[in-house]
């Protein structure tokens, strides 16, 4: 039985995914055995549901030994308008929620989603390019990352090589001292996991 179980709550099984991933790799990197630890996942098939259900599901993994449940929730271009929505309100909303006694809860808010932090690593973009790529200074700042990442994947033939579905492996390659530069919401979580580490 692991000693250390922890949660991630995401929009789907693709940030879940990357997330694991990430976890792992940190955890590796602090030279934590696999079987000292586990991942319980749980997927919202969407922000919105991810919204509604998260307080059962903080219980659910409270209640089979969780201690620990990072939740991470997008902070999305407003359709309205094609400004970043608020984070200090998304924040607000999400602290919102109820959290058991005794579990950890870090909300991470990815700017303006996961796959930005792809951008702040030349290994990471050249593996989902197929060419060599340069790392942003700001990924943060770059709107529509998925979509990006598309476009730049496009061979000669127009096909995109990058599919979001390919991002637990460029999650393996992320370069995380870059990320943990460059990206606060990584930052929070490369911190809040390494401090969970068993030792």
């Amino acid at each position: 039985m692991a000693e250390l179980m922890l949660g991630v709550l995401a929009k789907d099984d693709n940030d879940c995914e990357v997330i694991s991933v990430l976890v792992r790799r940190i955890f590796e990197a602090r030279g934590v055995k696999p079987g000292a630890w586990c991942l319980k996942r749980r997927a919202g098939k969407g922000c919105a549901n991810l919204k509604r259900k998260a307080e059962p599901w903080l219980v659910e993994l409270a209640a089979i030994g969780c201690k620990a449940v990072v939740l991470v929730h997008d902070l999305d271009l407003d359709p309205r308008n094609g400004d970043l929505n608020d984070e200090t309100l998304l924040r607000s909303k999400l602290t919102a929620i109820p959290v058991p006694r005794g579990l950890e809860r870090l909300i991470c808010i990815p700017v303006e989603e996961i796959e930005a932090w792809f951008f702040a690593s030349e290994k990471a973009l050249t593996k989902a390019c197929g060419k060599p790529q340069k790392a942003e200074p700001s990924p943060h700042l770059i709107k529509q990352s998925k979509e990006r990442l598309i476009r730049m994947s496009r061979g000669a033939n127009k096909t995109p090589r990058y599919s979001e579905n390919e991002n637990d492996k460029l999650a393996e390659v992320l370069e995380l001292a870059e990320c943990k530069k460059k990206c606060a919401a990584f930052a929070s979580l490369y911190n809040f996991v390494d401090a969970l580490a068993p030792v």
